[in-house]
């Protein structure tokens, strides 16, 4: 029995893992050692240029928040960004999962032959719709059944 018990608590800290998946919105950059911000989403976002969609999926003993937020920043920094905006965060019994847009700021641009900003963010909300065009007015004119 204390076999068991001291096997299973040898195993306990490896049995956690966090998955990251990235999807590019736009060229990498080389990948840098500095600190990564984290951004919210609902909070503002500074003027930055997109450069991929990342989702981390924290499992197990890793599915808290610091695993899935480190999960995020590490993969931004192997693609060159500066910050992790419009983070959302979703925690279950067994897994934690945060999606957000790796970005490279504005400020830090200068100098990077051909970065731009986008002109329209993707975390950005869509236009306004137009308005409907008003229906013509069929009050003046009889029903088609109604006519000889």
């Amino acid at each position: 029995m204390k076999r068991a018990l001291l096997l299973i608590a040898s195993l306990a800290p490896g049995c956690g893992t966090t998955a990251v998946q990235r999807y590019l919105l736009g060229p990498p950059g080389p990948p840098h050692a500095r600190p990564v911000r984290t951004i919210l989403e609902g909070d503002p976002v500074p003027p930055a240029q997109p450069v991929a969609l990342v989702h981390a999926i924290g499992r197990g003993l890793n599915a808290d928040l610091p695993h899935v937020i480190e999960g995020l920043r590490d993969e931004a920094r192997r693609l060159g960004c500066d910050a992790v905006v419009q983070v959302r965060i979703a925690r279950g019994a067994a897994t934690t999962t945060a999606v957000g847009f790796a970005v490279r700021l504005v400020s830090h641009l200068e100098g990077v032959p051909g970065a731009a900003p986008m002109s329209t963010a993707p975390w950005a909300p869509p236009p306004p719709l137009a308005a409907p065009t008003p229906a013509a007015s069929t009050a003046d004119s009889p029903p088609p059944w109604s006519v000889h």
